[in-house]
């Protein structure tokens, strides 16, 4: 039972962003241009060059056939390595389009190799009112009687007067195959913005500010903090009943330039409120001047139709620049070992892949989250990556990678966040409990903790703070009665993506004296490994 209940914290409560939230991406860095809540015009003010991931590259004879406005978007919505790809040929023109009574859809080109497939496309389709982007009911690729689901994003692009967009899936195409895609149910979405004035840097917490628009109901800040040049928030969005939304989130400008900022969507602790932790690396003196806006979709049409087309691919020209390494090393990662078997390196990603399995230590049980440094170098070029509960770390190229054979391959890694499990003796006398909030100082494997502790009704809210950098934070803490276990019912983040500060709620606790176990934490630690693959 303790190693589920270790599992289920581990596993349910964080959506970590992975490459199949292309469309999440290109969301985030509209709303840049576009804050304040306003009317569109018909053709709204959508400029792709405002996005994060743009990359700017010279054009070549690969791209010759296309618009000044496709080789744009091709440029800011994918990722390096697939223009990588496409420079130097590996990628495949296929321009065919299919035709239904909405519009016309464009298949422009496809990169697919060991790594993966995308696929450039756009859709000429007349839309009633102003469009942000599109989300699709249907995307899938048949390829021999076999279907695949692809990912899909698409954003209106005003020069050309189209949606264009990027399907991807981790599968490659077989050599020579003969494949359909079928692409349909074609949400129109508009995005919006609500300006939330002088609230993100208010002591008041929890704060909740009243939406009542577009079924979104409210907001709550659980809280708000600044430490190591970090800005870190804690929300939740409340939708009512009905509401047509599936994403919302803030965004920040300072003096009316967008921030940039890393956030986790925590998964729904409840089917109608969205939990959201973002951080900004800003000044502390720019928290004062920080502008919060809440962004949100609103779906403004429906077309149920269906596009079917066609193709031919030749994987062949991927394969000349494909290297397969077969690995046989192996890393533990506290009470988990990587066994890493095989590294794919093709011109538009970088895998290295991995089983993973559960080891027993003889040292108290500890699992590392992450790394936030994972870098691989191979001969002169480094690369960064990230890890992939697929089963392997990625890597994005930069430029193409040509012969390995005599270039030295190695992975690093740095900087862990590592979860620990605290000790029969690691818990604290909760007493006196009242609506008057109480602190008492504790200590939790040598780092000073500080527990906070009131009633809310029948609730009891207990906040745990540690002032020590190096600590990450608690991750939940437990309370034993009658024999039994009680976790708490709603915690505001889960100790991986905020530092040091956890807030928790206990449902129907009664007593006025209690015992409060604490059972995971999370520290920062370097753990620094290098394993040398070739």
């Amino acid at each position: 039972m303790d190693d589920l209940i270790k599992e289920q914290v581990k596993c349910d409560q964080v959506d970590y962003p992975n490459e199949n939230e292309m469309w999440s991406k290109i969301i985030r860095k509209q709303q840049n241009r576009n804050y304040k809540t306003k009317k569109h015009s018909y053709k709204p003010r959508i400029i792709l060059s405002a996005i994060l991931f743009t990359i700017v590259l010279s054009s070549t004879t690969v791209f010759a056939k296309y618009s000044t406005e496709i080789l744009d978007w091709m440029r800011n919505m994918n990722r390096s390595g697939i223009i990588t790809s496409l420079e130097n040929g590996f990628g495949q023109e296929v321009n065919k389009t299919a035709e239904n009574e909405v519009g016309v859809l464009t298949i422009h080109n496809v990169v697919s190799d060991q790594n993966g497939t995308t696929i450039n496309f756009s859709l000429d389709i007349d839309h009633e009112y102003p469009i942000d982007y599109a989300n699709f009911e249907q995307a899938l690729l048949k390829i021999d009687g076999k279907e695949i689901q692809m990912e899909a994003s698409a954003v209106y692009n005003q020069e050309s007067d189209k949606l264009v967009g990027v399907l991807h899936t981790d599968e490659d195409i077989p050599h020579n195959s003969h494949v359909t895609l079928q692409l349909g149910g074609v949400k129109e979405i508009q995005l919006k913005s609500i300006e939330l004035k002088d609230l993100a840097h208010s002591n008041k917490y929890p704060e909740k500010i009243n939406i009542h628009q577009d079924g979104i109901s409210q907001i709550d800040f659980i809280s708000n903090d600044y430490q190591k040049g970090q800005y870190i928030l804690d929300y939740l969005i409340e939708l009512e009943e009905p509401n047509n939304i599936e994403h919302a989130y803030l965004s920040y400008t300072v003096e009316n330039e967008p921030i940039a900022n890393s956030g986790v969507t925590h998964k729904r602790p409840q089917p109608n409120v969205i939990k959201r932790s973002d951080s900004l690396e800003i000044q502390k003196e720019a928290v004062e001047k920080l502008g919060v806006f809440l962004s949100y979709n609103d779906t403004v049409s429906y077309k149920p139709e269906t596009w079917n087309l066609d193709f031919q691919y030749n994987h062949d020209l991927a394969k000349q620049s494909t290297f397969v390494i077969d690995v046989d090393k192996k890393v533990e990662l506290g009470s988990r070992q990587l066994q890493f078997k095989e590294l794919v390196i093709t011109p538009s990603r970088v895998k290295l892949y991995f089983d993973e399995k559960n080891i027993k230590t003889n040292s108290n049980w500890s699992y590392v989250y992450n790394y936030r440094q994972i870098k691989l170098r191979i001969g002169e070029q480094e690369l960064s990556g990230n890890y992939f509960d697929d089963g392997y770390l990625s890597f994005e190229t930069q430029e193409l990678i040509k012969d390995i054979t005599n270039k030295e391959i190695v992975l690093t890694l740095k900087d862990a966040t590592v979860s620990y499990e605290a000790e029969k003796q690691d818990k604290v006398d909760l007493t006196n409990i009242s609506d008057v909030p109480q602190t008492i100082k504790a200590e939790l494997n040598g780092y000073p903790i500080d527990v906070t502790y009131y009633a809310n009704g029948n609730d009891l809210i207990v906040e745990s703070e540690s002032k020590n950098e190096q600590f990450g934070g608690i991750t939940q803490n437990v309370i034993y009665q009658n024999g039994e276990r009680i976790f708490a019912e709603t915690r505001s983040n889960d100790g991986v993506l905020r530092t040091h500060k956890q807030v928790e709620t206990f449902k129907n606790i009664k007593e006025k004296d209690i015992t409060l176990n604490f059972f995971l934490y999370t520290v920062n630690e370097d753990r620094a490994k290098t394993i040398i693959l070739q």
